[in-house]
């Protein structure tokens, strides 16, 4: 089993490196700011950071702006070595390996399955160099309890639970999750529940946007329970991920 290096790029855009594969989740925002050099280090894509002795993948959990930018297709003009495995709801016509919920390709070297949301398109299990991934895209328990009635609380709740199911005996080396504080009180349940379930060796919040200071607030509550947990600071920021010493 490889390590993986997991570098933040805005939201819930996540690059994960491991020896063989170059990962790229939920890409959007390619803008920096000013008087900064694009790149990874600043959470964005350029050429020069897509490698040409690695597979490179890039995946797109469902069709929101804040997951998508059409702007990945034009990777594939200077690497011929780029997959896209996209859920069934983005609309493109590019070459794309498109996939509904519940479903299993092996593409680029990789084991691809894709699970359930309780908002739109997928989640990603992605198995890399030995390396079980997981990024949830929506999937969350978006209870916004501070603004909903009972009834759409508890809908919510068996939603979420639901999909729970399909999950629950799995294990994951690395998870991305939301935790989303615009839902106020409760705002990281789902990501806790999950956590108390499935026990991934390291989790990885996102889809905070600009409120980077939650995952680090989340990362805290998470490690004083016994959950490993890694909390980007910055965009660009990154960690190395030894699954041996976890």
């Amino acid at each position: 089993m490889g390590n993986a290096r997991i570098t933040y790029l805005y939201h819930s855009g996540y690059v994960v490196e491991t020896d063989n594969h170059f990962m790229i989740f939920d890409y959007y925002l390619d803008d920096i700011a000013q008087g900064q050099k694009r790149g990874i280090d600043a959470g964005v894509i350029s050429f020069s950071d897509l490698p040409k002795d690695k597979k490179i993948t890039v995946f797109v959990t469902h069709n929101h702006g804040d997951h998508f930018n059409p702007v990945i297709f034009k990777w594939k003009k200077d690497r011929a070595n780029i997959e896209y495995v996209i859920s069934s709801d983005v609309k493109t016509r590019a070459k794309a390996v498109r996939m509904a919920p519940y479903e299993h390709v092996d593409v680029n070297g990789l084991s691809v399955d894709t699970y359930g949301s309780t908002d739109a398109g997928v989640a990603f299990a992605v198995i890399a160099d030995g390396l079980n991934i997981y990024h949830a895209g929506d999937f969350n328990l978006w209870h916004w309890i501070e603004e909903s009635t009972q009834d759409e609380v508890k809908f919510a709740k068996r939603a979420f639970l639901r999909e729970m199911e399909n999950l629950k005996d799995l294990y994951f080396d690395v998870a991305f999750f939301p935790v989303d504080p615009r839902m106020g009180r409760g705002y990281d349940a789902g990501a806790a529940h999950f956590a108390r379930t499935l026990h991934p060796a390291l989790l990885v919040p996102m889809h905070f946007g600009k409120e980077i200071q939650v995952a680090e607030t989340f990362r805290q509550k998470m490690m004083a329970g016994g959950q490993l947990c890694w909390a980007p600071q910055e965009r660009g920021d990154y960690c190395d991920f030894d699954p041996q010493q976890v």
